[in-house]
């Protein structure tokens, strides 16, 4: 079947799409290249799924949608040892399976064999890749990992497709360079793919095997060429963030509220808060780029699901909790904060009437969360140049093109200058308690 590539369709990949990656995966790896061929395929499942989980990792796919099939995948992560993170992960499982295939299959003992005793060239790209790209990248690096197409549906340039895609996906997120995965001596097709036709750097090694990598500044796309950004000659540049600039947004945000519980929880902390704000899918962060000085000077973060926080804590428990005994040690808020909790009865309560549930979206506000946007700071060197207004207004178009009905905000009392600037852009208000304001805003009629 040489269907036309017009007629499929790319989208990440979900976990309903898992059983048919499996057997794709099965058909297009023989059981004497990958362990996971060879072994059930309740193992292949889990390891898919971690792309799907993992909030630094992806999973592309084509899907015929006449057929309702699933006609190739691509799948890469944002974070060095992948597989590694999945051993640790299902350690017995992947045990058990093993011990069942030691039992049933001769191929089995021959792969571990290969694997425990063999030579692997590819080891030596994996402990030092810049002992053969020779250049350093220039910030972040991504790694492109397995793709395959069901033999159903090769040719007609579907491969290109799909691998472009996920290329674009890192690029897009501001990675400088994709490391790609081992590519066999023998494996022309890939070959081809990677090197002839998408323009790869190729290195040889031992006659093996081929590695390859990508730079973004081959690909000719400049960082500021980003969808919504504004001419060149106007100096504020709003925008979606990019990964490479999550340090500098978190300095931002310790220099703008020196005072909260964020920043005293450190600048990792909010690295990382950060980053799963900008990987989420129902979250967004946005900023505005100095076209002069290539500095971001404000930023806004925000999401369509109510409860980031909760599940930023819940996916980072052991981190959370490091952040927390440092801070408990240096930092006499979060003492405060620490003791509030433990002896309730030790403060003045603050009376709150923030609503569980939103009368006209009917959205449930878990208790605890006062936002749908998590912050919006202006650098203190650059306030009173209308950047305030700029970068909430941009927030609202974003997350109302996200699908957002009604966004929720909170301000602080003593935040005069934050307070205007929400009721200058039409924002509703209600003072929820006594430390508070809420605010909230409608998408316009016409989105």
């Amino acid at each position: 079947m040489n269907m036309n590539q017009s007629a499929l369709i790319i989208r990440d990949m979900q976990m309903e799409d898992i059983e048919q990656v499996v057997k794709i995966h099965r058909r297009c790896f023989s059981e004497r290249v990958s362990l996971f061929s060879a072994l059930h395929p309740r193992l292949t499942w889990h390891l898919y799924a971690q792309y799907v989980e993992e909030l630094e990792s992806i999973g592309k796919v084509l899907v015929d949608p006449a057929a309702g099939r699933i006609a190739g995948f691509a799948a890469g992560t944002l974070r060095a040892g992948f597989q590694k993170r999945f051993l640790r992960s299902h350690f017995f499982l992947v045990c058990w399976y093993i011990l069942l295939g030691l039992v049933s299959r001769a191929v089995v003992w021959k792969l571990l064999a290969r694997a425990i005793f063999g030579s692997e060239p590819f080891n030596a790209y994996r402990k030092n890749p810049l002992q053969f790209e020779k250049t350093l990248p220039a910030g972040p690096v991504g790694y492109f990992m397995p793709i395959a197409i069901d033999p159903d549906y090769r040719g007609g340039g579907n491969s290109l497709r799909l691998a472009r895609a996920l290329m674009d996906y890192f690029f897009d997120l501001g990675i400088v360079r994709i490391r790609g995965n081992k590519i066999d001596i023998h494996n022309i097709p890939s070959y081809k793919l990677f090197v002839e036709k998408l323009g790869w750097s190729c290195f040889t090694i031992e006659n093996q095997c081929y590695i390859v990598w990508k730079n973004r500044a081959d690909e000719g796309k400049p960082q500021g060429d980003e969808e919504g950004s504004q001419p060149e000659k106007e100096r504020w540049i709003p925008r979606l963030m990019k990964i490479s600039e999550i340090s500098e947004v978190a300095e931002l945000y310790m220099r703008c509220f020196p005072d909260r519980v964020n920043t005293a929880l450190g600048k990792p902390y909010l690295e990382k808060f950060c980053l799963q704000a900008l990987l989420e899918k129902e979250s967004v962060v946005v900023v505005i780029e100095d076209s002069f000085s290539k500095h971001i000077v404000a930023a806004a973060a925000g999401t369509l699901r109510p409860g980031f926080g909760l599940r930023f804590i819940k996916r980072n428990k052991c981190f959370f909790a490091s952040c927390l005994f440092h801070g408990f040690l240096k930092s006499s808020l979060i003492r405060k904060k620490v003791f509030q909790r433990i002896f309730p009865f030790s403060h003045k309560k603050s009376k709150s009437a923030f609503p569980q549930i939103d009368q006209e979206t009917g959205q449930k506000i878990p208790q605890g969360t006062r936002l749908n946007h998590l912050f919006v700071c202006v650098d203190p060197d650059w306030q009173q140049k209308g950047l305030g207004k700029l970068i909430l207004s941009y927030f609202m178009d974003t997350l109302f093109k996200m699908g957002a009905k009604r966004i929720w905000g909170c301000v602080e009392t003593t935040n005069t200058a934050s307070f205007k600037l929400h009721q200058s852009l039409g924002w509703k208000f209600q003072q929820t308690s006594e430390e508070w304001f809420t605010f909230w805003i409608d998408a316009p009629k016409d989105w």
